[in-house]
């Protein structure tokens, strides 16, 4: 656990190699935290610790060493081992979803290995990099999403290579005094992973496996399901009937029942919508698409790891961790296997001088499938697919005889599509430490974040773009490297007990180098090997090297006064060869300062109910090299491989900008921290966030041959507040519980854009003075109860309705972005049982559905599959009030409007975790020291809007636009923690 024991009146004796205690009287039992307690050694012990709120020695990691959190004048929160390893996800940063207060998390798939889209307050660009910068054991690690298919969704994140066991903490870095030191990679805040390390004593064993289902969400509350079979007839014969009442003699269904000699009934109308679709299958055939793409899959992981060190100063000590995990996904076609080693290693042979290297190794395996929303993935297709085909003929052969020639379930066998990606990622930490004194120390650290991705895609003979081909296959190879070294010369020292400083020098270089290779063909001769080498009509071919650098020298200083008066200061300096000759290189700076009011004499009478009461402010700038839509935004580009009547060439891609230069975000911040009754800890901060000279493609004249070039000239604003209080509730030798809420708000304005012209598009704008992802569209009016067709109301502003689209007027309807969100979550232990529980909650957002225009039909398509909520909701007589215009078979299709948009509030049972720790006693005959079993839970249950219509309104991308969405799974596990 890490608690520290110390014994009081007692000598070791090395007798025949055994070390014991032989006359001590008591233990001294202490832990980071919480107040050291003295107890008396019998048989059994039964501690309890009590936190301690004024300990000033727990320390926030900032990537370039360990500061005491006393002396840290920024804002900055840490999520320790267990919150880690206590979700169930491929990728560990999604364990921060809920616990870290001013963290917008959006996770738009629940494919293993997913990216999530992670907002540190807020957006703060537009048009380049949003996502934060990852610092693993000090060195930059890269978390771009990888996939040659990335913008249909069909990606994985590197960050999913990383093992949530070998993860001791993860600290969320948010101002100007945390991030600033980063200079322009720092504008959207820092996550700074540290990984375990050895630790001195006897060598340790741990072994952990967890055993598990993934199953569908719960889903059908929100009434998005798609129709059986017999609810799929009763409407299509509705939307008939309602289609020939409509237009008498002009009727489409009447012509077609006329030609095809055909009856008037449910006997003619099933013939007829059998024809209509090519159906084929026998009749009373009642198929479940999104049942035949789905499954319970099965997850598993197995950890062991080996740790321990030496008990003198000066020997080696080392962890070292094997990990497989296996996640079967729950849609067909879609899972991942990862295979990791890591090896950690340090050793002081002296005390002038320390080394030690960090190691990662991971191979893993991710079949993706297209992505969610894109025609021919599994999930898109069931919602189309309908009910009376079969998914095989009666001969066994695939049925494709649908309603779009589409069968999602023959295209995820096993001659059917491929999508696989293979990674190979190492990634190394060495470094080198020499203490001139006991105060000064030099340390040299290098960098290498090194990957090679190889994917292979397959359009197989089973779908029909793919059979129109004969079979497309492709081959993508990437390979990037992360090159990185830092040098940094520390101070500490602490004059006549009172003064204490912290100075830091440092010198740092990174090298980035990527190269991609792709290549195409089609038309195979079988379609058992779909290798690109068999194909017969080569597609397309092309490879791509890039490369960018960076170099940087920076500064931090700390003081404080008697553990009372604190004040900090950093200085980078920065150096891109992204940027034109005129702006390479820019500063940023940040200073901080803090008080510790309840530390002064005049508030020891308020000790007993209010401790740690500080104030906390800080100032600076950070910034965001990420821009243009390249490495070489701020040069002149020429494109090669153009051919002009058989003659070779080349052409202006791009116009240059020397004076092109990074965007940068002002941050301010201050916060508030107090503890009261020594049970209920609270910490508050406001923060005002502003970047300026954002980057666009300004428009210019299709004269000079192009349309746009890059030029500095946006800007955009985040602030808010975000709190989290904890209550340490019970806390007896017996019975612990404590519980922590987190909330936060921030509100986000674009500023300046590069035109006076705001961007528009069908549904959303962006627009000065407004936030990012505002709703803008046409306003429903719903159902007009005589007739049942849709309203929309007229103009900007008013009550006058239409049911003429064209007529209708666009009007701003709300954000996507939420007004608070936040987490309640609780721990407690009770006699060897612990339980713990986290609830995820959001207010105020909105989602747009899209997916809700098509899975929300009313007969436009004809064939589809209809939804339970029109189902319910359809206008069927006159006099009904309702949403859901009514059915009409060959009508019109929806059309975009406030009929799909949606309240995104949500409440989330989040995890459940349930576990028993069996006594020392039973199982230190089996050489066991600690053995823990468990049952946990993930994503368990979401509460929603009455409005909402999807599979989970916490499952949406940041820009609130739900499309067919991969679904976030259920997930139940079953574990084993032991330790030799």
């Amino acid at each position: 656990m890490g608690e520290s024991i110390r014994c009081k009146f007692y000598h070791i004796d090395n007798e025949r190699n055994r070390q014991y205690i032989s006359s001590a009287k008591t233990l001294v039992v202490s832990f980071i935290g919480m107040t050291s307690q003295e107890v008396g050694i019998k048989a059994t012990l039964h501690i309890s610790l009590k936190p301690d709120t004024e300990v000033l020695d727990e320390v926030v990691v900032t990537g370039y060493g360990v500061t005491k959190k006393a002396a840290f004048t920024g804002a900055a929160s840490t999520v320790a081992t267990d919150k880690i390893v206590n979700k169930t996800d491929a990728n560990p940063i999604k364990a921060l979803e809920g616990t870290v207060p001013g963290l917008q998390m959006n996770i738009a798939s629940g494919q293993p290995g997913a990216p999530a889209t992670i907002f540190i307050r807020g957006r703060n660009s537009i048009n380049s990099g949003t996502q934060p910068l990852y610092i693993v054991d000090g060195v930059p690690y890269n978390s771009d999403a990888v996939g040659v298919r990335a913008s249909e969704g069909q990606e994985t994140s590197p960050l999913a290579n990383l093992n949530a066991n070998d993860i001791e903490s993860m600290t969320v870095l948010k101002d100007a005094t945390a991030t600033s030191i980063y200079g322009a990679r720092a504008a959207n805040g820092v996550i700074v992973i540290t990984t375990k390390k050895g630790k001195a004593g006897k060598t340790k064993v741990n072994f952990s496996a967890k055993v598990g289902v993934q199953m569908m969400p719960a889903y059908k509350h929100f009434d998005y399901s798609p129709v059986n079979a017999d609810q799929y007839k009763e409407m299509w014969f509705e939307a008939m009937e309602n289609e020939m009442a409509a237009w008498g003699d002009n009727s489409t269904v009447k012509y077609y029942l006329d030609g095809l000699g055909l009856s008037y009934d449910k006997s003619g109308y099933s013939d007829f919508l059998n024809w209509g679709i090519g159906n084929t299958s026998p009749e009373g055939t009642a198929t479940n698409w999104l049942d035949e793409v789905t499954r319970n899959g099965l997850t598993q992981e197995y950890s062991v790891d080996v740790q321990g060190g030496s008990s003198d100063s000066h020997g080696p000590r080392y962890f070292l961790s094997l990990n497989y995990l296996n996640d079967e996904a729950i849609v067909i076609g879609k899972d991942l296997k990862r295979y990791s080693f890591r090896f950690n290693f340090e050793q002081a042979p002296s005390k002038v001088f320390k080394f030690g290297f960090n190691t990662n190794f991971v191979y893993s395996e991710t079949n993706m499938g297209a992505g969610g929303g894109y025609f021919s993935d599994p999930i898109t297709q069931a919602f189309m697919q309908s009910p009376i085909t079969s998914v095989k003929k009666e001969d066994g052969s695939w049925n494709f005889d649908t309603v779009n020639g589409y069968n999602p379930v023959a295209q995820r066998s096993e001659l059917g599509d491929q999508s696989l990606a293979k990674q190979y990622r190492i990634l190394l930490s060495p470094y080198i430490q020499i203490n001139f004194t006991p105060d000064l120390y030099f340390m040299t650290r290098g960098g290498a974040d090194i990957y090679l991705v190889d994917e292979f895609g397959y359009w197989s003979f089973l779908q029909p773009q793919g059979s129109d081909m004969k079979g497309m296959g492709e081959n993508s190879n990437t390979t990037r490297s992360l090159l990185s070294i830092t040098n940094t010369l520390n101070y500490l020292k602490t004059f006549n007990k009172k003064h204490n400083v912290n100075f830091l020098l440092g010198q740092e270089a990174q090298y980035t180098y990527l190269k991609e290779a792709y290549l195409a063909g089609s038309n195979y001769p079988v379609d058992f090997l779909p290798q690109v080498s068999n194909t017969a009509v080569p597609g397309s071919a092309s490879t791509s090297i890039d490369k960018v650098a960076l170099a940087s020298f920076f500064a931090n200083a700390e003081y404080d006064y008697n553990n009372k008066y604190y004040v900090s200061g950093s200085f980078r300096m920065d150096g891109s060869s992204r940027f034109g000759s005129n702006n390479r290189w820019a500063p940023f700076w940040s200073v901080g300062a803090k008080y510790r009011i309840s530390e002064e004499s005049f508030m020891k009478g308020s000790s007993e109910w209010l401790n740690n009461l500080t104030i906390r402010a800080s100032y600076g700038t950070s910034g965001n090299s990420e821009v243009g839509g390249s490495w070489y935004a701020a040069r002149d580009l020429f494109g090669f491989g153009y051919n002009y009547n058989g003659v070779p060439g080349m052409g202006h891609a791009q116009f240059g900008n020397p004076d092109l230069k990074w965007e940068k975000t002002q941050k301010f911040n201050v916060g508030l921290d107090f503890t009261l009754l020594k049970r209920f800890t609270v910490e508050f901060d406001y923060y005002n966030h502003r970047t300026t000279d954002m980057v666009f493609a300004v428009p210019t004249s299709y004269v000079t041959g192009l349309g746009s070039y890059y030029k500095n000239v946006g800007e955009l604003k985040n602030s808010g507040i975000e709190a989290s209080i904890t209550a340490q509730i019970f806390n007896t030798s017996d019975f612990s519980w404590s519980m922590t809420l987190t909330g936060s708000h921030n509100k986000n304005e674009v500023v300046k854009l590069s035109t006076d012209n705001p961007i528009e598009g069908a549904i959303q704008i962006t627009e000065a003075g407004r936030p990012l992802y505002q709703f803008k569209m046409k306003e429903y009016a719903g159902v007009d109860p005589e007739t049942g067709n849709p309203m929309w109301y007229v103009g900007e502003s008013g009550n006058e309705t239409t049911t003429s689209y064209n007529k209708a007027g666009k009007r701003y309807l709300g954000t996507a972005n939420p007004d608070f969100q936040g987490s309640l979550s609780s721990t407690m232990n009770f006699h060897g049982f612990d339980f713990a529980f986290q609830l995820n909650y959001s207010l105020g957002g909105k989602v747009y559905g899209d997916n809700l225009c098509y899975d929300e039909q009313i007969g436009g398509s004809f064939g589809e599959n209809f939804t339970e909520y029109v189902y319910k909701n359809r206008w069927q007589k006159p006099g009904d009030i309702t949403d859901v215009p009514r059915l009409e078979a060959f009508g019109a299709s929806n059309k975009a409007s406030s009929q799909f948009l949606m309240d995104g509030d949500y409440l989330k049972i989040r995890s459940l975790t349930l576990g028993y720790t069996f006594p020392s006693k039973w199982t230190e005959k089996a050489f066991i020291s600690r053995l823990r079993l468990y049952v946990q839970a993930d994503n368990i249950y979401t509460f929603g809007a009455g409005n909402y219509r999807g599979f989970d309104p916490s499952g949406i991308g940041a820009n609130g636009v739900q499309w067919w969405n991969f679904p976030t799974p259920r997930n139940v596990v079953f574990g084993a923690n032991i330790s030799f």
